[in-house]
């Protein structure tokens, strides 16, 4: 949201109300206080009607002017000088500029008022006065602001993890369905079988990578993310098994920046992309499925040639739907899905390292 919504936003009718509200309650308790030790002298009850209407309505005036401004400023301070970071510069920054536009405003309505009825008093100690109590009330009022925001900031942080939460919790279970379900493991265990026949070292390279890719998937399902060279590695043993299984009808080709391999992927990400492919495409010495993976800057695509299957299992496309909340919740930014003629896309964002 920029920072025009969030002005119409936070002076809605019920903000520009309580405004009004505190701002002549405030007026009344200085007017009250002033006549109370002498600095001014309240002749009559209309005297002191028209202070207060006047008072309170410019007092108003300056109130909004202080809102904007602080609400402009301290966006500028969360942009540039966050408070985790640069906590000195961001607190000195900070009381400066409060002060100053809380003297600017009283600065403001005090001319104006002089000039509409001149002051009775001194002008330069109206001046004063006026400028000290600007500046306290700014004060509050930036206090009052950063608290909304650290509330808001928090609350938010906090909704952020309990989504990621809950879908790492489904991808986890949709996974592991996926991983465990019995033609998966049908498959693996007749393609050992198989390979226990015909070449003992190659029976025993299966069990190893069979043996790794249980273990990775346990291993950073918990995860938020994952180093993309971690998660290429685990493709890798998991194309291998369904090498074995589909044999010579299916390539993968991957052509990665040495410089990317250290930013980050959601756990598995890539292996739902390849299993879909598998799942949903035909694969067979006529139609060879060929799949690959590269980046071009800091995007990841992940690309099959598109021959879907006549009938398909039933699919309600799970995967994809949770690694677009899951890269959501992590970076604001969601992957893309496309067909373009013969050739499915996938382009999903690298996340980089803090």
């Amino acid at each position: 949201m920029d920072i025009n919504n969030k002005i119409i936003l936070m002076l809605s009718r019920k903000s520009i109300l309580y405004i009004l509200i505190i701002v002549s309650f405030v007026e009344l308790v200085i007017i009250l206080y002033n006549n109370i030790i002498g600095f001014i002298k309240i002749e009559s009850f209309a005297n002191f009607a028209i202070r207060w209407v006047f008072g309170s309505i410019f007092a108003s005036a300056a109130a909004i002017y202080l809102f904007i401004l602080d609400l402009k400023f301290l966006e500028k301070l969360n942009s540039n000088f966050p408070w985790n970071i640069t906590f000195i510069k961001r607190f000195l920054l900070e009381s400066l500029f409060t002060c100053l536009i809380g003297i600017s405003g009283a600065i403001i309505v005090t001319l104006i008022v002089e000039v509409i009825s001149p002051y009775k008093e001194s002008f330069y100690w109206v001046l004063f006065i006026n400028s000290t109590i600007g500046c306290i009330t700014n004060i509050i009022m930036v206090i009052i602001l950063e608290a909304l925001h650290y509330y808001k900031t928090t609350r938010d942080a906090k909704i952020s993890n309990e989504k990621l939460e809950k879908e790492n919790a489904i991808i986890k279970l949709e996974t592991l369905k996926s991983q465990l379900n019995p033609h998966f493991l049908f498959n693996s265990l007749n393609v050992l079988s198989s390979l226990v026949d015909k070449d003992s070292s190659e029976a025993k390279s299966f069990i190893d990578e069979f043996s790794y890719v249980y273990r990775y998937t346990l291993d950073v399902i918990d995860k938020t993310v994952v180093c993309l060279k971690d998660e290429l590695d685990f493709v890798q043993s998991y194309f291998y098994l369904q090498k074995n299984r589909f044999g010579e009808v299916i390539t993968l080709e991957t052509k990665i920046d040495s410089s990317k391999l250290k930013d980050f992927v959601p756990p598995l990400a890539i292996q739902t992309l390849l299993e879909n492919a598998f799942k949903h495409n035909i694969a067979n010495p006529q139609n060879p499925l060929e799949i690959k993976i590269f980046n071009e800057e800091n995007i990841l695509f992940i690309t099959n040639t598109y021959q879907p299957k006549s009938s398909i299992e039933n699919s309600k496309g799970i995967g994809l739907e949770n690694l677009k909340k899951r890269y959501e919740l992590i970076c604001g930014i969601v992957p893309t899905f496309s067909i373009n003629g013969k050739l499915f896309e996938a382009a999903i964002p690298l996340v980089k390292a803090e």
